[in-house]
């Protein structure tokens, strides 16, 4: 079936009755997050006088954790086609992200970074040996034309170096992604330590205590949570016979080979630098999408990559960018799930759903940012389970047909709930600080890169019309005018709103002349790889029949409009244009 296991340090056994089982192992689940190791105390760090901290940083009164990578060594992965590419390593920690500089792909990459996480606040609320909050380090591979991949993910404990004056120095082995999952490909060289030092530090049964302690508590919860999950799956089956054909999906793999509760690969994301619900989706869908794999287990790869792979990645399937949509949507207080049914055609899909007061949903395709509500014309087809970071639903109604479900996921006859205790119990072991992930600025220069852009796109087309011997003129006001047509299409793929196209065609008329003929095209395109979208605009016979026009007194025009997105996501949007005078 579609329950998963979860991983082989789990004993799926269980011998408990069937009798009173799910209300005494969800008690169980509870209790078994409440036990805690005790630590000594730690003394404050404004008695240490030896300061190793560089002088960029602000560090009066505070302490870090230093992570200074030395290098990378076997990274054997496709060498004969590393020209010109380059490894970026990504590191996470208390939910701060930091990258280090691209270095050249070889098999002893160079990384010599040193990245400084403030535990200030964590020593706050409690101790260092109490965060359970871990260090996590991806390596992105970009090749020469921009394509960046997922190369291998891992992580590591960071309070191994709390029992170590002079810290730890880990090699640390990077595991592949998808195709290649479980397989290492290379190792990381990283010495951790407390800076400034601890004045006394944690001993090391202390701390063996506490880590065992925690690590035999996660793998209690997960017994018991399978337990549980067990049960509820046979429960639901017992339901109908055709439950078991539904695609309900209660665990997940992530990108470090961990098997996940679902509603734990997301979390309620709030940025500055998103303005709306639409914003998001708008955002999200600019994200470069690869091909998805089937959800429910029909083959493929059942890896799903976390927020933060995806994220450094800048690339993935229909299901990141599903989780990633939905956190926003929660981050804006809306009633928002994940669903898992299957497309027109039969193929399972995933996309995203926000619930209004009433129950009347509006669903979301984070690939394309397009929004849709129940009726006629859906791009889906069935719809099986839902979820989000708190609660999961599984369809019991006889008809999984989207057209005849009803959303009231508070009637138990219409849906079957996991327990949300239960769900909380398995939050409660999760790196929460780790979920609570920011969004970095783009960086991009919209205005000078789309000027550099237009320049090179010119040459380009100059270039193409002297193979079909064609002079090329070019009509600088005619591009100006162009403006209000890219920002008009960026507004209704964001918004939803349509806006400024009468003002657009009465400049066009009034500025072409009598006689003349205009002709207009526009794409759009998530990435600024000039050669590729000028190709890309080629393949169409609009654009081609446009760009090798000829013609009385024929001039040419184009314009670029980058809109920056958080991440140096972009939105490039192209306009060609000519006019021409017409000869009868």
């Amino acid at each position: 079936h579609n329950l998963h296991n979860l991983s082989s340090g789990i004993n799926a056994e269980y011998g408990l009755s069937r009798e009173n089982i799910v209300d005494k192992v969800i008690a169980d689940l509870k209790n078994s997050s409440l036990e805690e190791c005790t630590e000594e105390e730690q003394e404050s760090p404004k008695q240490e006088t030896k300061n190793e901290l560089p002088s960029g940083i602000e560090s009066r009164g505070k302490r870090f954790i230093q992570v200074n990578l030395k290098q990378g060594r076997a990274f054997l992965d496709d060498l004969e086609n590393n020209e010109g590419a380059t490894f970026q390593l990504h590191a996470l920690c208390l939910g701060k992200r930091m990258s280090s500089k691209p270095v050249p792909a070889m098999v002893d990459p160079c990384f010599d970074e040193t990245f400084y996480f403030c535990v200030d606040q964590i020593m706050k609320q409690g101790s260092l040996l109490g965060c359970q909050s871990k260090l996590l380090f991806t390596v992105v591979r970009t090749n020469h034309a921009g394509h960046r991949t997922l190369l291998g993910s891992c992580e590591v404990d960071w309070r191994k170096c709390l029992d170590k004056t002079e810290g730890v120095q880990l090699n640390l082995e990077l595991t592949g992604t998808r195709s290649d999952c479980g397989v290492s490909v290379g190792v990381l060289c990283v010495r951790i330590k407390i800076l400034p030092g601890l004045n006394k530090r944690v001993s090391s049964e202390v701390l063996k205590s506490q880590l065992t302690s925690e690590h035999d508590r996660k793998i209690e919860r997960e017994r018991l949570f399978l337990m549980y999950t067990k049960q509820w799956w046979n429960e639901y089956l017992a339901l109908r016979d055709s439950h078991a054909d539904r695609l309900v999906k209660i665990f997940t793999e992530d990108e470090f080979s961990s098997t996940q509760l679902v509603c734990l690969m997301l979390s309620p994301m709030q940025t500055p630098l998103i303005e709306s619900a639409r914003h998001a989706a708008r955002f999200v869908s600019q994200i470069p999408c690869a091909q998805s794999h089937a959800p429910g287990g029909s083959g493929g790869s059942e890896q799903w990559t976390s927020l933060h792979g995806f994220l450094v990645a800048n690339s993935g399937d229909v299901e990141s960018h599903c989780l990633l949509l939905c956190s926003l949507l929660l981050g804006f207080s809306l009633n928002s799930f994940v669903c898992i049914g299957s497309r027109p055609k039969g193929n399972s899909h995933v996309w995203v759903m926000t619930l209004n007061d009433t129950a009347a949903p509006t669903f979301w395709d984070a690939v394309t940012g397009q929004r849709f509500v129940k009726g006629a014309g859906l791009p889906f087809k069935t719809i099986d389970c839902v979820f989000n970071d708190k609660s999961f639903y599984a369809n019991t109604q006889p008809s999984n047909s989207i057209s005849k479900v009803k959303f009231d996921l508070t009637d138990p006859v219409l849906w079957k709930a996991v327990s949300q205790e239960a769900i909380v119990s398995m939050r409660s072991g999760k790196d929460s600080l780790n979920l609570q992930l920011t969004l970095t600025a783009n960086t991009v220069d919209p205005y000078h890169t789309a000027c550099n852009l237009e320049h090179q796109l010119k040459r380009l087309v100059r270039d193409e019309r002297e193979e079909h011997d064609l002079s090329t003129h070019w009509n600088d006001n005619l591009s100006h005018l162009l403006l209000p047509a890219l920002s008009a299409y960026e507004l209704e793929r964001a918004a939803g709103v349509t806006v400024g196209n009468e003002e657009f065609q009465s400049a066009i008329r009034h500025a072409v002349p009598t006689g003349f003929t205009f002709k207009g095209y526009p794409a759009q395109f998530n990435h600024m790889n000039i050669r590729q979208i000028f190709r890309e605009c080629m393949r169409s016979e609009v654009c081609s029949d446009l760009i090798t026009s000829h013609g009385d007194q024929l001039e040419l025009a184009v314009k670029v409009k980058i809109y920056p997105y958080p991440e140096n996501v972009v939105a490039c949007w192209v306009m060609f244009a000519c006019q021409y005078r017409c000869i009868v």
